[in-house]
């Protein structure tokens, strides 16, 4: 098996952006089924008020703009901007050419000045009119918070810089605030994929993993905390701090082994936001169940865990609150191609080809808008997309309380959330006494009908 950190499938190429404009120099206005087994269940009365967080992808405006004919602020608590990246030795982008653009920062006034830690727009044309239309959202649903998310797969290379630097984490907290009170923002979501092990490689004589990140990630969060704390107190709002943290051992455990550092980020933190997805990837050689509620012991992975259950379990163990963590979910596919049909002739937990190509622009990327636009999925007689179309049949793991496609004329197998998964996960939620639902992300949604699943499962 490869590293298993989940990653959102909409990161897996370099974001097409025109990197620009750092926000440090921003003037800061005066005022402003069934549940998995090993967790008990909680009663109703102790259930705390659940959030649908769902992010938004800021390089995608063309196709699906921030407006309310493609959101329904309705059926969401929060959405997070994704995403900004940070300044550091003048320069911004993935230290990486390879994975993405680097350009200079630039203060508000156009000048290549911008401080170590300092964030930055990833596009200065259309971000800042992403912010203020995702706001705007909040006038058909008054308590929808907004959020920015900084970081993400391509852009975390320099969060173990930062982490590590007194002076740049003041910057961070500081351009933080002045982004929030320019656009009228409720918080920011830290995206560090990943602390003691950046998914996208640094250059040679470059840094961006470290020992200690886990630890410094302790005081980031800490000092982030007491400054927005501070602000909030002169602006009568509390500024909300969240993080999308990874579902294993690899993420929850420091380089030592201990877990302890968990719960005391934790404690700085509004919520976690916990990517309980990709525990199948289409470059794995078999392939698998792309989010699962819970483990299947036919899975030949079955022993590490890769599940929602298992992944809540971990958490709870290394000392985070139930309620404090939002379970992710993911509105897209992933497909495999040249799966045999196997014993069971579905194709599932297959040696395969490797990646199929027929997903969104030749990927194997199948956001949920796409299977029902493409034909794959089809309405059954219970209003439901569980018919399978244009030779695929939709099979339902019991065991993972997951869907999955398979076609065995071109055997391609593709694993993807759907609406009787959601409803399995929204009562999980429920029944552990979770903190609500986050998915990535909303253009993967089109005719909204994943996320009137939660809507109806986990808003009173």
């Amino acid at each position: 098996m490869t590293t298993r950190y989940p990653r959102r499938a909409a990161t897996l190429a370099p974001l097409a952006a025109a990197i620009a404009i750092a926000l440090s120099a921003l003037a800061i206005p005066s005022s402003c089924a069934s549940a998995a087994e090993g967790l008990a269940p909680v009663t109703a009365d102790a259930a705390p008020a659940r959030e649908i967080v769902g992010y938004y992808p800021g390089w995608k405006t063309a196709a699906f703009p921030a407006d309310a004919a493609h959101i329904d602020a309705t059926q969401l608590t929060v959405v997070l901007f994704a995403f900004l990246d940070t300044c550091w030795n003048g320069h911004h982008g993935n230290p990486n050419p390879a994975a993405g653009v680097v350009d200079v920062c630039h203060d508000a006034s156009g000048a290549a000045t911008s401080p170590d830690g300092a964030l930055v727009f990833g596009d200065a044309a259309h971000d800042g009119a992403t912010l203020h239309a995702l706001a705007a959202l909040k006038q058909g649903n008054p308590k929808l918070r907004v959020f920015a998310s900084v970081g993400g797969w391509n852009w975390s290379n320099q969060f173990s810089n930062l982490a590590a630097t007194p002076s740049a984490r003041a910057t961070f907290a500081a351009s933080a605030l002045a982004l929030l009170r320019r656009y009228q923002l409720d918080g920011i979501d830290i995206d560090w994929e990943y602390p003691t092990a950046a998914g996208v490689p640094c250059t040679a004589g470059q840094v961006c993993e470290r020992a200690d990140d886990k630890q410094n990630y302790v005081t980031l969060a800490r000092e982030l905390r007491g400054a927005f704390d501070a602000a909030g107190r002169v602006d009568g709002k509390h500024y909300a701090i969240t993080i999308a943290s990874g579902a294993t051992d690899k993420f929850i455990k420091d380089p030592n082994g201990s877990s302890s550092w968990l719960a005391r980020l934790a404690a700085s933190l509004d919520w976690i936001n916990l990517m309980a997805y990709d525990y199948h990837m289409p470059w794995d050689a078999r392939n698998g169940h792309l989010a699962a509620l819970n483990g299947d012991s036919k899975d030949p992975a079955y022993a590490s865990g890769y599940d929602d259950a298992s992944a809540v379990r971990r958490y709870r163990d290394a000392g985070v609150a139930t309620d404090q963590l939002v379970l992710g979910v993911p509105f897209y596919g992933y497909g495999w191609k040249a799966c045999p049909a196997g014993a069971d002739a579905d194709g599932l937990y297959q040696q395969c080809g490797g990646a199929d190509n027929g997903g969104v622009d030749g990927s194997p990327s199948y956001p949920f808008g796409h299977l029902l636009n493409a034909g794959l999925l089809q309405k059954g007689p219970g209003g439901d997309y569980d018919v399978g179309g244009r030779g695929y049949r939709r099979y339902w793991s019991q065991a993972a309380q997951s869907p999955y496609l398979y076609n065995p004329a071109t055997q391609v197998f593709i694993s993807y959330e759907d609406q009787a998964s959601l409803r399995e996960k929204s009562r999980y939620i429920k029944a552990q006494g979770l903190r609500g639902a986050m998915f990535w992300e909303l253009s993967g949604d089109s005719d909204h009908a994943l996320g009137t699943v939660l809507a109806r499962e986990l808003v009173p």
